[in-house]
């Protein structure tokens, strides 16, 4: 239960990330600097699972993770792998290019169904999608992404509605996109892009703005409609060739 939007930037993009979830579960570990094969990235951590939904790294590369409900596989008795952990596996990752690569030699049996977005300091984004049968990608995919366990047919419609109705597909303000995802439209329910039940709810916020030089990524712990953004953590940017030579020159 996810909800996500972006755009691009002369110099790069601006990412939303509303993250929903069972009040049942664990609150999130705060964002910290990682590292994995010699590169840094940005992420908070499931605290229940040890995973991520969301990272940003210092090619300016973010991937973020939405669960695929609607494609969930039935089998109960399966021990399956934490899809957080695939967002960690790909955090490190320099283009789609190499996303793609990483994705063909998954072994996707190993995960209940996903649908994994990955965009680029340049503003090109890519979506892979695992079904639980058939896994497939789509490039350049449009905003908004969300995903709901209940109605979600409906509820995504109406968040798709809502977007376009405030008219951000033609918008490039942050702070449209901020009140987007605070918002209570059409009422304070599973509806809603910033959602709440009875017994889950949107439970963190993630900007991240990437530019020519640095990525920063912000993060609210909590609903965004009750809270604010703490200061972004923020990495210098870097080439792919730039971290190959580091490695040679050790």
């Amino acid at each position: 239960m996810c909800t996500m939007t972006w755009f691009k930037t002369e110099q790069g993009y601006e990412l939303f990330f509303n993250r929903d979830e069972q009040l049942s579960r664990q609150r999130a570990l705060l964002p910290t600097f990682q590292s994995e094969k010699e590169v840094a990235y940005v992420s908070p951590t499931d605290a229940d699972a040890g995973g991520t939904w969301i990272a940003l790294n210092q090619f300016g590369v973010t991937v973020c993770l939405l669960n695929h409900y609607q494609f969930q596989q039935i089998e109960t008795y399966k021990d399956w792998t934490s899809r957080g952990e695939i967002v960690r596996s790909f955090a490190t990752i320099s283009s789609t290019i190499e996303a793609k690569r990483q994705f063909g030699i998954l072994n996707l049996d190993m995960y209940r169904a996903f649908r994994l977005f990955i965009i680029e300091r340049s503003g090109k984004n890519a979506l892979f999608i695992w079904d639980g049968h058939k896994a497939r990608i789509e490039y350049n995919v449009k905003a908004p992404k969300s995903s709901s366990s209940v109605n979600a047919k409906s509820v995504k419609a109406g968040r798709i509605k809502q977007f376009y109705d405030a008219g951000l597909d033609k918008s490039t303000n942050v702070s449209d996109y901020l009140q987007y995802h605070s918002s209570h439209n059409p009422d304070k329910s599973e509806r809603s892009v910033c959602m709440h039940r009875a017994d889950a709810q949107t439970v963190s916020f993630t900007h991240v703005s990437v530019d020519k030089h640095q990525a920063n990524l912000a993060y609210l712990d909590g609903s965004p409609c009750e809270g604010k953004l703490a200061p972004p953590l923020s990495l210098d940017l870097v080439d792919s060739s730039e971290l190959e030579l580091v490695s040679i020159a050790r």
